[in-house]
């Protein structure tokens, strides 16, 4: 019995470091590969922890991208995506996510499986909202959402425990607006453009 019980705990320990090994720390993820083919990323998918399809017109974000499990940082600002898939939120080592400049309009709740998520760059998308699920992302500490159509914040925002920064600017609010969403997020830098005093 005792040689049962050791020999799951050695098993338990090594799958545990096993999945440690693929979330890396900022300074591994600053200093490892950038991959900007997916085509090259594909032939080693465990091996590629950033990957950035910027700027390459895409429509959707490639199914294939599903299959790079280990990936910590993803740019793909910069191109004409609507929605995000279903599966992206299996993409669970993502620390790094930009999406800056594309057609989005909704925040999907698979994003909010990202648990380990520390910056998300959504900024120049035409969002409505956010969805309650993403105060899950306790470990998130930069938020961008610049000019966006933005008009719903839910409380659960203030779940977001780690966030210091939130960039709000080139989205219209009026000062009660801008005031609710200060007293969520009393720690944190917030950056508004001038109230527009819409119903004045």
């Amino acid at each position: 019995m005792n040689c049962t019980r050791t020999l799951f705990a050695t098993l338990a320990f090594l799958v545990l470091n096993g999945l440690q090994a693929q979330l890396l720390d900022r300074l591994a993820i600053d200093s490892v590969r950038t991959f900007r083919s997916l085509d090259r990323a594909l032939k080693n998918p465990d091996e590629v922890y950033r990957l950035d399809l910027s700027g390459t017109k895409l429509k959707e974000v490639p199914e294939e991208v599903r299959q790079l499990r280990n990936l910590n940082a993803l740019d793909l600002g910069n191109n004409k995506i609507k929605r995000l898939p279903d599966w992206f939120g299996e993409l669970t080592y993502m620390q790094d996510l930009r999406l800056a400049r594309n057609k989005l309009t909704e925040v999907p709740a698979s994003i909010c499986s990202m648990v380990h998520l520390k910056r998300l760059d959504m900024s120049r998308n035409a969002l409505k909202a956010l969805p309650a699920c993403i105060g899950k992302l306790v470990e998130l500490v930069s938020l961008d959402l610049w000019s966006n159509d933005l008009s719903d914040f839910p409380e659960e925002l203030s779940g977001m425990r780690s966030l210091r920064f939130l960039d709000l600017r080139a989205i219209q609010f009026e000062q009660h607006e801008m005031d609710m969403i200060q007293e969520l997020l009393p720690k944190v830098k917030i950056w508004f453009s001038q109230p527009c005093n819409c119903g004045g």
